[in-house]
């Protein structure tokens, strides 16, 4: 799809550009993304180099020497893996406060809560064997959801929710 929008409308204006890639490249790469998030490192640095690509083509900028960070601060693109991350916590927070079946079936109690570190939402990270079922959606979601702050774990409202996860990770 990026070599299409690089054929096609490699004269039209930044904003047009931005706005192609935002709708049709990144939400293909992003289907999913709430509960699909690569573990390998191989995987998650080829999500980010059609990024990178694809700022090279929104700014015209094809420079080896030209850093691709600084190309996409200057858009706003956060790093995939960032929104990936959010996406999760998002969901994760509907299962906690939304659905008591799903939370029932999904989440287990925590083993051992500290009245110092932790906070009251705090759940059980299922045991895995392997790294394949520890990188799955409850495992990973569960260990990050615990390591945030109690303020915003507490958060009912999805929104507000949503808007306090990007003040952290984006």
């Amino acid at each position: 799809m990026l070599g299409y929008l690089r054929r096609n409308f490699y004269l039209a204006p930044i904003s047009l550009k931005l706005l192609l890639y935002k709708t049709l490249v990144r939400t293909k790469l992003e289907y999913a993304a709430s509960v699909w998030d690569p573990g390998q490192e191989s995987l998650i640095s080829e999500l980010e180099s059609v990024q990178n690509r694809a700022s090279r083509f929104i700014l015209s900028d094809y420079h080896r020497t030209s850093s691709v960070t600084a190309m996409k601060s200057c858009l706003s693109l956060p790093l995939l893996s960032q929104r990936r991350k959010s996406f999760r916590l998002c969901l994760f927070h509907k299962i906690y406060h939304n659905n008591s079946i799903l939370k029932e079936r999904l989440l287990t109690a925590p083993h051992y809560v500290s009245a110092r570190i932790d906070h009251h939402y705090k759940v059980g990270i299922p045991s895995s064997r392997t790294k394949h079922f520890h990188d799955s959606f409850i495992p990973s979601t569960s260990t990050m959801w615990n390591h945030l702050p109690g303020a915003i774990a507490g958060i009912p409202d999805c929104t507000r929710f949503r808007t306090a996860i990007a003040n952290i990770f984006l």
